[in-house]
């Protein structure tokens, strides 16, 4: 229907950051996007760097994570 496309240099300029990812399909990406390296091959791993970003996880995505992986609920 409709999309809004950013930049990641642009969404990296955002004050804050809220993401929300739900669903058993988006486990391999939550743990490449928190686990892997930080890389263009996974846009999302970027957020790692900003320094207000919040990611919401329900159980289903998160179930890919490593148990070393700090997670706060």
């Amino acid at each position: 229907m409709r999309a809004i496309s950013m930049s990641v240099r642009e969404v990296m300029r955002a004050k804050e950051i809220i993401v929300i990812v739900p669903d058993t399909r988006k486990a391999q990406a939550v743990k490449e996007c928190l686990e892997g390296e930080i890389t263009p091959m996974v846009p999302a791993s970027i957020l790692r760097n900003h320094p207000n970003a919040t990611i919401y996880l329900d159980n289903d995505s998160a179930a890919l994570l490593s148990p070393g992986v700090s997670i706060t609920a």
